[in-house]
């Protein structure tokens, strides 16, 4: 199959009104030749505060990997607005410029609308930070029709994390959650797995739209009430509610949680427990006062790099924040893979992918791992790449299979004691 399709050209045509203001800077592109270089293209929405730590990430890795003799350039393609379905159109253009792989997208809706595409044209594209089960579906969907995927991710599925949340919660609950990939996939894990613990639950799902990036005060303040009016009617409909489960985005969840704490109709007891789509510091302590303890007792469940000096020195290069590990992670594992290969071409570089991320000799940096790859005997070039954010280990349908999540919970000055725990549930021992 050809690298752009006949369809992808059509479909080009169709996007370029999108398009129109351009998702690359024109004089950036003007010095950039993916002929000479290992190009990655980005999809991580610029202005979206969660995936700026993320495009830094992947200029850190860019300059170790050329440290070490990786000749690879970064090519941005995140002038896109996250969730509006735009992101397959970045794509496109992208691969017009000769990307040879591509670090994202970062949510999962957007992966959903760029899957088709990287299919379709043969792009290798990994997500740091997209965790819907329907990323594993689809995936599996072309394995099973006798295909190569071409989609992977470093982040676990939720279908990990909503076991995990459902057992912090107690008693009978109400979740809240965005309408979208994410939020709907993972309210309904949760529902079924405290179903299964004979708790009552109600799910309340709110419309993203609701929340737009250029909606007011006024606005945004009148969308969250909406949100949380429903919440009270659950609330009262279901006796001796104990928890409320959250998964919502920065641009609501902390002017959701306010209102929330406000209501008087909400117990002052109640629990919250918190998915791994909001960062507190950013978006949640703005709204509330940690002073006299409001979010005490609040708890986080995400997927969280292992703790230690390595990770320490990583986050004190830049403004680390979660999933930055992750995105590192990916471009390390592109260009390995394409080295491995012998070729920067992902229709013969995307088997590689999953080889040197498990079942090899332990490398823990590009330099270390490339030097096992082009030394003069074979005996090193079965690698496993073992990241920052942890051991990766990607199976068949480009899923992790190992890794740690952290339970964050917050005493009255919004400081998190740590629970670490595996893939099972199990607690873990990181000293």
């Amino acid at each position: 199959m050809e690298r752009l399709s006949i369809l992808g050209s059509v479909l080009l045509l169709v996007f370029i009104g999108i398009l129109s203001s351009g998702c690359l800077d024109d004089e950036d592109e003007a010095k950039v030749d993916c002929a000479e270089v290992f190009c990655i293209g980005t999809l991580l929405a610029e202005g979206e505060g969660f995936n700026q730590p993320l495009i830094d990430a992947v200029d850190l890795a860019k300059d170790d990997i050329n440290k070490a003799g990786g000749n690879i350039e970064i090519v941005s393609g995140n002038s896109f607005q996250a969730g509006a379905g735009e992101a397959a159109a970045s794509a496109m253009q992208l691969l017009e410029m000769g990307v040879h792989g591509i670090v994202g997208p970062s949510y999962s809706s957007d992966s959903l609308n760029v899957f088709p595409f990287l299919v379709e044209n043969e792009i290798v594209a990994i997500s740091p930070s997209a965790t819907s089960p329907r990323l594993s579906e689809e995936n599996k969907k072309v394995v099973d029709g006798g295909n190569q995927h071409f989609f992977f991710r470093v982040a676990p599925s939720d279908l990990f994390q909503a076991p995990i949340l459902a057992k912090q919660s107690q008693g009978n609950t109400v979740i809240v959650n965005r309408e979208d990939a994410w939020g709907t996939a993972l309210a309904s894990l949760v529902q079924e797995q405290i179903m299964s613990d004979g708790r009552q639950v109600e799910v309340v799902s709110y419309d993203t739209a609701n929340f737009l990036d250029d909606a007011d005060d006024a606005m945004i303040s009148e969308a969250a009430a909406a949100v949380v009016s429903r919440v009270e009617a659950a609330v009262q409909r279901i006796p001796d509610v104990e928890s409320i489960v959250l998964f919502v985005f920065n641009k609501e969840g902390g002017r959701i949680i306010r209102e929330l704490l406000d209501s008087s109709v909400i117990p002052e007891e109640t629990g919250y427990y918190v998915g791994d789509g909001l960062g507190f510091e950013s978006a949640l302590f703005p709204h509330v006062d940690e002073e006299n303890g409001e979010i005490e007792g609040f708890k986080q469940v995400i997927s969280t790099p292992p703790p230690g000096k390595r990770l320490e020195e990583f986050q004190e290069r830049f403004d680390s924040s979660d999933f930055a590990a992750h995105a590192y992670d990916a471009v390390v594992i592109l260009r390995l893979a394409a080295l491995s290969a012998g070729s920067s071409n992902p229709s013969d570089y995307v088997s590689k992918i999953r080889d040197v991320t498990r079942e090899g000799t332990k490398c823990h940096s590009y330099a270390t791992c490339a030097a096992a790859l082009t030394d003069e005997t074979t005996v090193n070039d079965d690698i496993d790449y073992e990241g920052l954010s942890g051991p990766i280990s990607l199976n068949n349908n480009g899923d992790i299979e190992d890794g740690l999540y952290a339970v964050d919970t917050y005493d009255a000055q919004g400081v998190p004691q740590k629970t670490y725990l595996n893939f099972q549930g199990e607690e873990v021992n990181t000293n």
